[in-house]
């Protein structure tokens, strides 16, 4: 699974060019399936920003939280805030980059 800006090194990816500077954005087919798994599974049934501000966890501030003491909303609203950064910020890659994607994804796995 991979998401990076550059070139890609694939067929197996989408690539989704950035006009204001030059990079592309690179997202393997397996990335984007987990994505959109994520976003349908949970994205209608949470308001992830209120939730997240309820709890008093600020966006940019979100690898500070200690994930395995966070409860399943929380949780569901980090995934969530992940995904939509994709469109806006680096989050969801540096969340890939430096294991807080994972650290999520098994810590929703301990309520199925």
């Amino acid at each position: 699974m991979y998401m990076y800006y550059g070139d890609p090194y694939s067929e197996e990816c989408y690539v989704y060019d950035d006009e204001k500077d030059g990079k592309n954005l690179i997202v393997s087919y397996e990335c984007d399936n987990l994505c959109k798994a994520i976003a349908d599974e949970f994205q209608y049934d949470y308001e992830w920003l209120d939730v997240l501000e309820n709890n008093q966890i600020k966006l940019e501030n979100i690898f500070d939280v200690d994930v395995e003491t966070q409860d399943f909303d929380v949780i569901v609203s980090l995934l969530l805030y992940l995904d939509e950064s994709i469109i806006f910020e680096d989050k969801f890659i540096d969340a890939l980059n430096n294991g807080y994607l994972i650290r999520l994804l098994k810590r929703l796995g301990y309520w199925k």
